[in-house]
């Protein structure tokens, strides 16, 4: 059973939060509790670091009123505690969600406090995605490629990467792929050092999929990868060759 703690110095949106999770529990039959309820983040890391129970859920206000702890460093002391927990967060400063990255928390979702019912709509909907989560994780593993663009962390199937080639901007890669199109802060040597097998960097500024090249340009060295064009290196062609020839 997966457990949930609730963190929020307002007693009267602490108790909505806890009453709204505990009606979907109940609606759904989800295989969930709500384990407690806190004011003070001290309280809760501290019953926490007792408990034995690992990748719980967690809902943190992000504008705590405490001397110590905001929703974020609550978040980065709890992801020390249970690195594979669910964080969610809620707030009413939507503008705040880039901040989760700052402190590498990973959350799962940041809902923002609107009204009470679009409030209740938005937790009924992370956990039904919680829930999904969970089941899909049940199932054969897919290997994703992750990288932060904007303020969302992407997590993208590397059987759906066609290639990568270097931005106009400055230390930035464009990832090209099935249905998208993704700029990112990043080098194209480090990212195929990462994905090792599959992946060849057949020029400074192209780092291609082997299994998804249409064709290849050899006079005027080219390679079309599922119709994107890119520029083979005379020194790599030769490795290019003896790499699709296995």
């Amino acid at each position: 059973m997966l457990e949930i703690y609730v963190c929020d110095d307002e007693v009267s949106t602490l108790n909505f939060i806890q009453q709204a999770i505990e009606k979907q529990i109940l609606i759904h039959e989800y295989d969930m509790k709500v384990k407690q309820v806190y004011r003070d983040p001290c309280a809760m890391l501290e019953a926490l670091a007792k408990q034995q129970t690992k990748r719980n859920i967690y809902f943190l206000d992000v504008e705590l009123k405490h001397p110590e702890y905001d929703g974020f460093l609550l978040g980065r002391e709890i992801r020390k505690i249970d690195p594979n927990g669910t964080i969610v967060y809620i707030t009413s400063f939507k503008d705040l969600a880039y901040k989760t990255f700052q402190y590498h928390i990973e959350a799962f979702d940041y809902i923002v406090k609107d009204t009470q019912e679009q409030l209740h709509t938005s937790i009924s909907e992370c956990l039904q995605s919680i829930i999904q989560r969970l089941k899909d994780e049940t199932k054969d593993p897919v290997a994703c490629f992750t990288c932060k663009s904007g303020d969302k962390l992407r997590h993208i199937p590397i059987d759906d990467i066609y290639y990568f080639e270097t931005s106009a901007r400055s230390h930035h890669v464009i990832l090209h792929g099935k249905n998208q199109r993704i700029e990112f802060l990043g080098n194209l040597t480090d990212i195929e050092k990462e994905l090792k097998e599959g992946f060849l960097k057949i020029h400074r500024s192209y780092l291609i999929a082997l299994d998804k090249i249409d064709s290849i340009d050899l006079k005027h060295n080219e390679v079309i990868v599922r119709g994107g064009v890119c520029s083979i290196s005379r020194k790599e062609k030769s490795r290019l060759l003896e790499k699709i020839k296995k």
